[in-house]
């Protein structure tokens, strides 16, 4: 067993724990990314296979995702240990160009975005996700959670970007009949936190990873976080509602890291985060009632 130096919640399984399950000596293990829920390493194995090596803890929903879900976006995986809340995965590692590492014009990246968030529909399985918005009941436990523990985080000054008055407008928004409609549209599945990094371009098809917190929310919420990314304004290609929607599940992970998971940790990241996705919203409202 291999313990993070600087965190010790975060658990792996050591060289030769590793070595008996892959049924090769490990090469190397370089750390590629590490933060208090997950630490990630490259793994070079003696017979030159390579894999992307993940502990995390809760509320990842990773693990039993890529056990239960059948598609080719996903890579070849194999779950390993659970130490105490940690779980542990290998992940096929793939090298290839990103959704947008080729020159492109928009109109060529706003299609393989479409395409690929088409796709992530077609995902089978009995899926776990992290977060379900997908009626209205869903809807309104998500929303009130979020809203009390936002208020209580405002009051405390724990996000000091942000006052009542703006959660109040928020609580108006989040019951507006358009929003309403867009959550009962079309729910299904969705990746929750699309970016460009995250999607490869092989000659059998995409290749998505990072599947922590799925979301069952209007597809396109994913459309507007992957145009986002990639640096196109969304706002011609996708309503207002949604959009809001998107920036809702950004304030969820907020106030849910700020309030639950790290309730002592001092910063700014997460009242940023919050105080954005808010403003963004409450601009959304406006531009609605116009």
């Amino acid at each position: 067993m291999q313990t993070h130096p600087s965190m010790p919640r975060l658990v792996m399984c050591d060289d030769a724990e590793l070595a008996k399950v892959v049924g090769a000596e490990v090469a190397s293990r370089t750390t590629i990314h590490a933060w208090p829920l997950s630490w990630v390493q490259r793994l070079e194995f003696t017979d030159g296979r390579t894999f992307a090596y993940k502990s995390q803890l809760p509320p990842t929903v990773e693990p039993e995702f890529y056990q239960a879900a059948t598609s080719p976006l996903l890579l070849g995986h194999r779950v390993l240990d659970r130490y105490a809340d940690c779980r542990t995965i290998l992940i096929d590692w793939l090298d290839a160009p990103g959704v947008n590492d080729a020159h492109q014009t928009e109109d060529q990246l706003l299609h393989r975005a479409r395409e690929v968030v088409n796709q992530i529909g077609e995902i089978a399985g009995d899926l776990p996700v992290y977060l379900d918005l997908g009626t209205p009941q869903a809807w309104a436990s998500a929303v009130e959670g979020t809203l009390a523990k936002l208020h209580e985080l405002v009051v405390n000054r724990r996000f000091p970007s942000t006052d009542v008055s703006m959660v109040e407008k928020l609580a108006d928004w989040v019951a507006s009949p358009p929003v309403l409609a867009k959550i009962t549209e079309s729910p299904r599945l969705i990746h929750g936190d699309l970016r460009a990094d995250q999607i490869f371009v092989t000659d059998a098809g995409y290749r998505i990873v990072d599947w922590q917190r799925p979301v069952i929310a209007p597809p396109e919420v994913d459309l507007v976080s992957l145009l986002t990314d990639l640096g196109i304004d969304p706002r011609p290609h996708v309503d207002a509602s949604t959009r809001g929607i998107e920036r809702f599940v950004l304030l969820h992970w907020a106030v849910v890291a700020q309030y639950d998971l790290f309730p002592t940790l001092d910063g700014s990241l997460f009242d940023e985060w919050s105080s954005s996705a808010i403003r963004a919203i409450l601009g959304l409202k406006e531009e609605q009632r116009r």
